[in-house]
């Protein structure tokens, strides 16, 4: 069969790394590599993952040819990208998808031009998703309501872990596309969630459809993080009783570390009249964040969320997104998602006034 990658937005699970020795599952790939003498290493991700927050597994390619072995205790998405590309920039890469299953998934892999001609094959749920792009492939669609709902229906006829994979890859565009997100929930909770209760996908599905409903009016979702000074710091802590920004950041994210920059006269100026702002950077390690912080003079408390261990990202509706912001109240109410600097200030002074 004839497959190819595509670009990662869908939901983040657990890190790779943390678990390449454990598992009932033992999933050996082997791959060909044509015509790219440049390529000297792959990355394998969990699906959902991103080199730009986590390391990966690295797989090295000798003489065009690469194996790799792993354990995990769930067949589920994972992503193979071959970092020469990852690293250009602008970037320019190309993941090729697959299942964990139990045994050998063989590869055929080209260059970034030819990455419709990538072959991928190894077992009946790799069949059966792969199945799935190559008709994604050949039919024609109007739009993008067109193309959700039949992605809807492909999975729901095939309540297999391949159908949840489909179901689970494309949930978080789902959402941001239709404005009608009822019948995914209806697949989800009557086919998929009750056949596998256990599995990751359940668990990450909920925490999706919880960040998405996130909206003005209802309570902030607390979590921990770790701060600079690798302790660990629970939001809520911070913020009571305190009107606060939650700025979620990256640093590779030019508008989120903007937003912050604009955000520090507003700090300065309301910061000794019940304001605080709380900086989440999302990164691969503590350093990172401590740069960008000293660089762009951030001079309120920053957390780290490392590897997505907290799902912060998920929680607050922003999946794979690079950041947001979000305006609490002193009640622990969110007053407004991504608010412009003109209406923070314009909040925080109507609060002086009314006091």
């Amino acid at each position: 069969m004839i497959v190819a990658g595509f670009a990662v937005f869908s939901l983040s699970l657990l890190p790779l790394a943390a678990q390449n020795d454990v598992g009932n599952i033992k999933c050996t790939l082997k791959g060909v590599v044509i015509d790219r003498p440049q390529s000297s290493e792959l990355r394998l991700l969990k699906q959902g993952e991103d080199l730009f927050s986590s390391e990966g597994v690295s797989i090295p390619i000798r003489n065009g040819v690469f194996e790799y072995t792993f354990h995990c205790d769930h067949e589920e998405l994972y992503q193979l990208i071959f970092y020469d590309e990852w690293m250009q920039s602008p970037k320019q890469w190309w993941a090729v998808s697959f299942i964990s299953e139990q045994g050998v998934i063989n590869f055929t892999l080209h260059t970034l031009d030819e990455r419709k001609k990538n072959f991928v094959e190894g077992g009946s749920l790799n069949k059966m998703y792969y199945d799935f792009q190559i008709e994604c492939f050949n039919k024609q669609f109007d739009d993008a309501q067109e193309f959700f709902l039949w992605m809807l229906q492909y999975a729901k006829e095939r309540p297999t872990i391949a159908g949840y994979s489909i179901l689970a890859f494309y949930a978080q565009e789902y959402i941001r596309n239709m404005n009608d997100i009822l019948p995914l929930i209806d697949v989800y909770q009557t086919i998929f969630a009750p056949k596998y209760p256990n599995h990751p996908y359940t668990a990450s599905m909920t925490v999706l459809f919880t960040g998405s409903s996130l909206k003005a009016g209802m309570p902030f979702v607390d979590f921990t993080a770790i701060g600079l000074d690798r302790e660990p710091v629970k939001l809520s802590e911070r913020i009571a009783g305190k009107s606060a920004i939650l700025h979620l950041w990256t640093s590779w994210c030019s508008p989120c570390l903007k937003t912050g920059v604009e955000l520090i006269p507003i700090y300065e100026e309301f910061r000794d009249k019940g304001f605080t702002v709380i900086g989440i950077a999302r990164e691969k390690n503590i350093f990172t964040a401590e740069t960008v912080v000293k660089r762009l003079k951030y001079p309120w408390e920053n957390l780290v969320e490392i590897n997505n261990s907290e799902q912060i990202w998920e929680k607050y509706g922003i999946g794979n997104f690079g950041g947001s912001h979000f305006l609490i109240d002193e009640k622990g109410a969110i007053i407004a998602v991504s608010p412009s600097i003109e209406e923070i200030r314009n909040f925080l002074e109507k609060k002086q006034i009314n006091k």
